[in-house]
């Protein structure tokens, strides 16, 4: 009996012996069965990229900026938006039509004025009265492109060259 006792006592921790390799092994296989559906996740995830790229997503992204409606510059001044036309700038405006109009109804008068022929000194100061009219509107139209928007100045705009 004794030797039947030493025999089945062997045998147990054999079977002890195999039951911790087996339970090592178990560990070391969930472990890499972790790590492959893991690496074959980012492969899904990979090829959906792939094959939606240059197309639009199924479900849109709410704008997180959606009610940002204060502009500041790093300067810390804050841009209040384009101003509303004051009553006097209107009333400028209106004035300038006005006179506009009266200056084309002088020069309509002219017009139907009988056409008497200029002497040549005549003719002379009015063309050169004329090339000077033509010379100060001109440079007005150029001083006025070159001057930039006050928006474009509060941007900081690189300056076109």
């Amino acid at each position: 009996m004794e030797e039947t006792g030493k025999v089945v006592t062997q045998q147990y921790k054999g079977l002890e012996a195999q039951f911790a390799q087996l339970s090592q092994q178990q560990k070391t296989t969930d472990f890499q069965l972790w790590q492959l559906a893991t690496t074959v996740g980012q492969l899904v995830t990979t090829v959906g990229d792939m094959q939606n790229k240059g197309k639009f997503p199924s479900t849109t992204e709410p704008n997180p900026k959606e009610y940002c409606n204060a502009i500041e510059l790093r300067s810390g001044t804050r841009y209040q938006g384009p101003s509303l036309p004051s009553e006097e700038n209107v009333e400028e405006k209106a004035t300038e039509a006005e006179e506009e109009i009266e200056d084309d109804k002088v020069s309509e008068k002219e017009e139907d004025e009988e056409i008497t022929p200029l002497s040549e000194d005549e003719e002379e100061k009015w063309l050169m009265k004329r090339n000077q009219e033509e010379l100060k509107k001109k440079l007005k139209k150029d001083e006025s492109a070159q001057q930039e928007p006050k928006w474009k100045r509060m941007f900081l705009f690189p300056k076109d060259s």
